[in-house]
């Protein structure tokens, strides 16, 4: 892969700030938990990471966390000088509550704001099936508001992204609409991820994205999806929850070994059995 600017170290620990943490040029971590204490939270514990991507003006937000969390992401927004006004797009990895939740507040209140989904999730939306979203498992009462989706993905499609170029590889598994957006920033391709591979824990141990038949988890899906995710090139893996992925050495290791994972349960019959996945 092309080299790059240098990558900024993995996020400082929690008695620094809780600013906006940055990650390369033009790119933050403006919201997300602590997901168990993992990484240092930025908004609602129940949040998903949202990521920040700013070109000349151009305003990208991936994934917008639950409404618990918004005025925090908004707050951490404002301290780069944006408000929800100047954002112009907002991609979503997939459509669980965690990751999306707040999407329609975000419609309501940013004029012009273009959200792109993969085409099954907007399939499901368009239908009023919210499976995929799964909030159903939150107490009542619900909080999610259904968003419109202005731009349905395919797969390998490659489009415009505010001032930036995406490309979308669906990655089925954890819930049938996961994909990885991949976006080139002056030499670094960084890959968002959503729930697919997380960083690895300090043991050297991976974790799927939660598998549950409410939102329709296939680990069949799961397997073939980690293959074909060894094969793209990504500098910089940033997971839905949790720290970042530096390296493309560090990436490919957290991807096998989450593949290793989803193989080793995929031929487990008491799982098949009593998940339902």
């Amino acid at each position: 892969m092309t080299a790059g600017p240098a990558m900024l170290p993995p996020e400082p620990p929690k008695s620094l700030s809780s600013d906006p943490l940055p990650l390369v040029a033009g790119l933050w971590r403006i919201g997300g938990g602590s997901w168990n204490n993992r990484t240092f939270p930025l908004s609602a514990e129940s949040d998903a990471n949202v990521y920040l991507l700013e070109n000349s003006g151009s305003r990208v937000l991936i994934d917008c966390g639950t409404k618990n969390g918004l005025a925090s992401v908004r707050a951490n927004l404002a301290h780069l000088d944006a408000d929800c006004r100047s954002v112009d797009d907002l991609l979503l990895t997939h459509s669980h509550w965690d990751h999306a939740e707040a999407a329609a507040k975000w419609q309501a209140d940013s004029v012009g704001l273009r959200t792109h989904l993969n085409s099954v999730g907007d399939a499901f939306l368009r239908r009023g099936d919210h499976r995929l979203v799964g909030y159903q498992l939150n107490p009542p009462p619900p909080a999610f508001e259904v968003f419109r989706v202005d731009h349905t993905v395919g797969d390998d499609e490659t489009f415009e992204l505010g001032r930036f170029r995406a490309s979308a590889h669906h990655m089925p598994g954890h819930t049938p609409d996961s994909t990885l957006f991949t976006v080139h920033l002056d030499g670094v391709t960084v890959g968002f991820c959503g729930d697919i591979v997380f960083q690895l824990r300090p043991n050297g141990r991976p974790v799927l994205g939660q598998l549950c038949s409410l939102w329709m988890s296939n680990l069949d899906q799961y397997v073939e999806s980690l293959r074909r995710m060894l094969a793209i090139p990504i500098d910089l893996l940033l997971p839905g929850h949790g720290g970042p992925v530096h390296g493309a050495v560090a990436i490919r290791q957290a991807v096998a070994a989450t593949l290793e994972l989803a193989v080793e349960l995929a031929e487990d019959e008491r799982i098949r059995d009593n998940v339902g996945v």
